[in-house]
């Protein structure tokens, strides 16, 4: 992989114990990734759905175990903390992908391949699909890691963070149109999404343009915000839309 050092420079420039708003702005930033996946836990077990497509979480799997990994051996070569601790935030969002993969074999397997599976789709099955999609996603990363180069994890990060956005509003659609239902989705979490976008792109204060100002301070990066930041309103008001959930059965106490 092709190395990137001003980019690191960077990233150790911008990082210290004394640059305050940008340490507020990261954890800031952190505290919503975690939240968007909270929601997604507690959606799973409480309504047997996940908000998020199976292919984002072969995504974030391949991303966050890469990266994981880049971030460690960067913290061997450096000694700098902050590649420490990224390195474990997302060795830890890594294990969240673990889990919503396990109940995607154990409880969603039928509903996420069964247009693509001729019959019952077995456990055996959706390990063998899930297996093809995680081989292409760490081949798609990493490609784009070579050629982007092993420094750009600030860009990485705003890629996730755009495809969080974006992406669980297409899968909330299809389970509205189809079943004219609400399960699965959440207000709370449409909320927490929009905030984590907000945050993701608010002028000035945000830990891309905070740690890396040279890189992302630019009219692309604000127009992009708005675009993505339009598009989560969009995916919020369509929840709000949606039928309320009503305890039954099997669902006795629905997510809100």
């Amino acid at each position: 992989m092709s190395e990137m050092p001003v980019w690191y420079d960077s990233l150790q420039n911008a990082f210290t114990f004394d640059n305050i708003p940008l340490i507020i702005a990261a954890i800031v930033a952190f505290i919503f990734g975690y939240l968007e996946y909270v929601w997604s836990f507690k959606l799973i077990r409480r309504e047997n759905k996940a908000p998020y497509p199976v292919w984002m979480h072969t995504f974030y799997w391949a991303h966050d175990s890469s990266w994981a990994v880049i971030m460690f051996l960067a913290g061997m070569r450096t000694g700098y903390w902050f590649f420490w601790v990224v390195s474990i935030a997302l060795l830890v969002w890594n294990l969240f992908e673990v889990y919503n993969l396990y109940k995607v074999i154990t409880v969603e397997r039928q509903e996420v391949f069964g247009d693509y599976v001729k019959g019952e789709v077995t456990q055996r099955k959706a390990i063998e699909l899930i297996a093809i999609q995680l081989v292409a996603m760490y081949m798609l990363v990493n490609v784009l890691i070579g050629f982007m180069g092993e420094g750009s994890i600030m860009q990485w990060f705003l890629f996730t963070n755009m495809l969080i956005a974006s992406a669980p509003g297409i899968l909330w659609r299809k389970r509205g149109t189809q079943f004219n239902s609400s399960r699965g989705t959440s207000k709370g979490l449409a909320i927490i999404i929009l905030l984590g976008t907000i945050n993701t792109f608010l002028p000035n204060a945000n830990m891309w343009v905070l740690s890396m100002p040279e890189v992302f301070s630019t009219p692309i990066f604000y127009l992009t915000g708005v675009v993505f930041i339009a598009i989560a309103v969009w995916n919020l008001i369509y929840v709000f839309r949606l039928p309320d959930k009503k305890p039954s059965a099997d669902m006795p106490n629905p997510v809100w």
